[in-house]
C-alpha cells in the first residue's frame, strides 16, 4: 500500500515544531505510526522506502553527488524559474537570512504553486525512493549492490526524475524533499530506535543482526508468515522466535553503541556493575566478511558508516 509523501511531511512538520518549542517528539512519532498502522502493516507496503525517507542519513550505501549548489540549479530548471525567482531561490547564501535552500523553495512555491500539483495524484514515498535509488545506482561511490541496479528503468531517468517530482510537489513537500536529497533534516532529529520500534517492536533486534533495511524487513515478514495466527494473537515475534535470525554474509552486522568517556570519573558515572579497562589503540573501525566459494577466498569490508567499502580498501586484502 503506497505511503503518501504528504503524510510523512505531516510528521516532519510536527516534529520540527516540537523541536522549536524544545519539546520531545516521542509521542508525536508514536501517534503518527498508530494512525497509519493499517498502511504500515500491509503486505505490499515498502517499509524500506519509508525508513529511507524518515532516516536518510542511514542510507550511507546511496551516494547522490548532489550538493546544495547543484540542487539549486536543478530546482531552478525543474520549476522554470525566471531571473528574479532564481535570486530569491539563492537567498540562503546571504548571511543572516536564517534559511536554507529548502525554505527558499517552499517560499517560492507558496507564492506560485506548481500547476501540475494535485492532491488526487499525490507523490508517494515509493516513487521518491525509486528515483533516489536510480540516481545512486549511477554513482561510482555508491555500494556495489546499489550500482548493480543501474540498468533498471528508474535508473535511466536519473536526475530528470528529480525534476519530474519537483513539478508535482506542494510547497511543503518540496521543502522536505529538498532536505531528503541532501540527507539533512537537522536541526530536526528523529531517533532511529524509536522509528524502528514504531514500525515493529522486533525490528530493532533484527537490525542488530542484519543492519540493512530491505533484508531486515524481509526477515521480519518471514517470521510473520511462519506463524500468522500467533502473530495476530500475541503481537510481534517474541525474543525466543528471533533466535532463528542469523547474520548473513554481505549484510553488515549492527554495530554496538559506544560512548566517549572524557575522564575516568566520567566513565564510572556512565557505567554500572562490573567494568573492564583496555588499552586504546588508534585506528579505523571496519567489519570484515570472509567467505570461501568455489575454492575462492572472498573478503568484504564494511566501514563504520555501514557502507560497503571493499573497493576503497582493496589494498588491505593483500
Amino acid at each position: 500500500m503506497p505511503v503518501p509523501f504528504a503524510s510523512v511531511c505531516d510528521l516532519l512538520d510536527e516534529c520540527y515544531k516540537l523541536h522549536v518549542e524544545k519539546k520531545p517528539n516521542t509521542r508525536a512519532v508514536s501517534k503518527w505510526f498508530d494512525q497509519h498502522r493499517n498502511c504500515i502493516n500491509a503486505q505490499n507496503t515498502d517499509l524500506a522506502a519509508l525508513l529511507s525517507t524518515l532516516l536518510p542519513e542511514k542510507r550511507s550505501d546511496r551516494v547522490y553527488c548532489i550538493k546544495t549548489p547543484t540542487l539549486e540549479k536543478l530546482i531552478g530548471k525543474a520549476l522554470m524559474l525566471g531571473a528574479s525567482r532564481l535570486i530569491e531561490l539563492g537567498l540562503y547564501k546571504q548571511p543572516g537570512q536564517g534559511v536554507d535552500l529548502a525554505d527558499c523553495v517552499e517560499r517560492i512555491l507558496t507564492v506560485t504553486p506548481n500547476p501540475l500539483y494535485s492532491e488526487r495524484d499525490s507523490i508517494t514515498v515509493e516513487e521518491i525512493d525509486q528515483v533516489l535509488h536510480g540516481i545512486a545506482s549511477k554513482i561510482v561511490w555508491s555500494s556495489p549492490c546499489i550500482r548493480a541496479d543501474q540498468g533498471s528503468s528508474t535508473a535511466v531517468r536519473g536526475r530528470d526524475g528529480l525534476q519530474d517530482i519537483y513539478r508535482r510537489l506542494s510547497a511543503r513537500e518540496a521543502k522536505w524533499f529538498t532536505r531528503l536529497i541532501l540527507k539533512e533534516f537537522r536541526p530536526l532529529i528523529l531517533e532511529s530506535g524509536l522509528i524502528y520500534r514504531c514500525c515493529d517492536s522486533a525490528l530493532p533486534l533484527i537490525l542488530q543482526i542484519q543492519d540493512d533495511f530491505a533484508t531486515a524487513i524481509k526477515t521480519l515478514q518471514s517470521l510473520k508468515s511462519h506463524s500468522p495466527a500467533e502473530y495476530a494473537k500475541n503481537g510481534p515475534p517474541q525474543p525466543s522466535s528471533l533466535c532463528m535470525v542469523k547474520p548473513k554474509l554481505g549484510i553488515k552486522v549492527g554495530r554496538q553503541k559506544w560512548f566517549k568517556g572524557r575522564s575516568i570519573k566520567h566513565c564510572l558515572d556512565m557505567g554500572h556493575g562490573r567494568m573492564s579497562v583496555e588499552e586504546k589503540i588508534d585506528g579505523e573501525y571496519c567489519q570484515f566478511h570472509v567467505s570461501i566459494r568455489d575454492g575462492k577466498l572472498q573478503i568484504q569490508i564494511f566501514s563504520k558508516s555501514g557502507k560497503d567499502s571493499t573497493e576503497d580498501r582493496c589494498k588491505l586484502k593483500g
